[in-house]
């Protein structure tokens, strides 16, 4: 299982564009270590979570249910390499430009009548987001696997068809639902103030704003 669902972190690394009507052969990268390999542990159901369905799969499991996940990540040719890249992030920026992504995308798929009176909105709280700093943010744990890439085309796993191997690193990160939808709430409702609308516009905002956390 492990094999088969680390094969979507590399995907679109290791596979070029086919010509039309042609369909390449592809290989899962192998898995030549992991964090737990030498203690015979069993990867965390966080990482495979992650893997097979990005942050939002993880916030299912029950450990995190009721929280927000961020998941970071580094890659490199040494482990040292990839952990200290890891350890250098700025869990801050690298939190806010995560928000800000989320926030753009929930607003990306927001049901209006016309996008035209909300957009100036949705810029304003997007740009907000990206420059906010959340608070409440609890580190978790991290983990590294160690993978081997074939090129695309390859159909037997040898040397000469080894395109690289490297580490990678995933570090989590979570807050509780409750202290982020509050800092939230003051950012949609704070950009508000001081802003002259006509009543079609406020209709619209205040629309998004009661329908925002739904699927969030």
């Amino acid at each position: 299982m492990f094999l088969v669902a680390l094969t979507l972190i590399g995907l679109v690394a290791c596979v070029s564009a086919p010509q039309p009507g042609q369909i390449e052969t592809i290989l899962q990268p192998d898995v030549l270590e992991h964090k737990g390999t030498a203690f015979g542990a069993n990867v965390p159901s966080w990482v495979m979570a992650y893997i097979e369905g990005g942050s939002a799969a993880v916030e299912k499991l029950a450990e995190y249910r009721g929280r927000y996940v961020v998941v970071l990540e580094s890659s490199g040719q040494s482990r040292v390499g990839a952990q200290t890249m890891m350890d250098n992030f700025d869990i801050t920026s690298q939190m806010a430009r995560y928000m800000s992504t989320r926030v753009e995308q929930r607003f990306a798929g927001a049901q209006v009548g016309n996008r035209d009176e909300v957009e100036e909105y949705f810029e304003n709280v997007v740009k907000m987001a990206a420059e906010a700093t959340f608070t409440g943010l609890e580190p978790g744990p991290d983990w590294w696997v160690y993978l081997r890439y074939y090129k695309a085309g390859s159909t037997a796993r040898n040397e000469a068809n080894v395109e690289r191997q490297e580490y990678r690193v995933l570090r989590i990160y979570s807050i509780d639902r409750e202290i982020l939808t509050e800092q939230l709430n003051r950012m949609l409702e704070s950009v508000e103030d001081g802003e002259a609308r006509t009543e079609t516009e406020q209709r619209a905002i205040d629309a998004v704003q009661s329908a925002f956390y739904e699927g969030f």
